[in-house]
């Protein structure tokens, strides 16, 4: 074999290895999105901080409505976290007694601590004080608001784990402590694993269900008291065009361009736009946010 025709062969071997690697990277970059991903898609975070003046939120996150009873809460800024209800076969169950009993001995063992530290000079009523801020649980109603706060899927287990805090704006409380609460959805062996999350979506939703109207003009006006008008918010920019149910991905795509980013699954697809997202179902929307 001439030395030409070795370098030939060389050349054809790297073109052949780098045709490999793009096929594979190809083959990994269109892999269906998964469960968690698909979910995040769907409920948009609400990210909080503490600092000196109290809890704030930084950036809203998608509103729910609650739509069942059993959902036991802690105000935000305990350390400790809420006990946690479990959602199966279309039942809300409240927190296990094992963890609100050990919540409890927890509590009380604090604040006695806390109640004879020399630092409060023995004052029992400050460190009782302290103890009940961070640790008096709530139950949150039906028809409260509240943000997603927190999402983790659990293939194996066939769990999602939903937490979630209370949109104080949107509810009206004043003063705010945005509780939390956590929801623990249990789910049939092997349907996490299929990557379809319809399902999943429509059990949240019977606890959690989104609230396109639950925005905080809502609880400022339910704050404003009677024969007074709540300071008028600045209206939202009008949207350039108009998306309606119905519509065909075609029709969306003359309207609003190719979006940032697309989910599919099943018959399912969601257009991820800068400020928008739009569901489609069998080619037609059925979502608008």
């Amino acid at each position: 074999m001439s030395q030409r025709t070795h370098e030939a062969f060389k050349i054809l071997s790297w073109s052949a290895v780098a045709t490999l690697a793009c096929s594979l990277a190809a083959a990994q970059n269109s892999a269906p999105p998964s469960i968690a991903e698909q979910l995040q898609a769907q409920y948009q975070l609400a990210k909080m901080t503490k600092d000196s003046n109290g809890n704030a939120v930084i950036n809203e996150g998608t509103v729910l409505a609650i739509q069942k009873d059993g959902l036991t809460a802690l105000p935000f800024a305990s350390p400790l976290n809420p006990c946690a209800s479990t959602y199966v076969g279309g039942r809300l169950k409240a927190a296990s007694l094992g963890c609100r009993v050990g919540r409890e001995a927890v509590k009380e063992g604090v604040r006695h601590i806390l109640g004879n530290l020399p630092i409060f000079g023995g004052a029992a009523d400050v460190g009782n004080t302290l103890v009940d801020t961070h640790t008096t649980t709530v139950n949150l109603a039906v028809g409260q608001r509240a943000y997603p706060a927190s999402i983790a899927v659990d293939t194996k287990g066939d769990t999602v784990k939903f937490s979630v805090v209370a949109c104080d704006p949107c509810n009206a409380t004043d003063p705010p402590t945005y509780y939390k609460a956590e929801v623990d959805f249990r789910f049939q062996k092997g349907i996490l694993a299929t990557g379809d999350a319809s399902q999943v979506e429509d059990t949240i939703g019977q606890v959690f269900s989104i609230d396109n109207g639950g925005d905080a003009a809502q609880g400022q006006d339910a704050q404003a008291g009677p024969g007074q008008a709540a300071d008028p918010a600045p209206a939202p920019a009008a949207p350039p065009v108009s998306i309606q149910q119905g519509q065909t991905i075609e029709e969306v795509e003359q309207a609003l361009g190719k979006p940032a980013k697309t989910l599919k699954v099943a018959t399912k697809v969601i257009y991820i736009y800068p400020d928008l997202k739009i569901t489609f179902r069998n080619g037609k929307v059925t979502d608008v946010q």
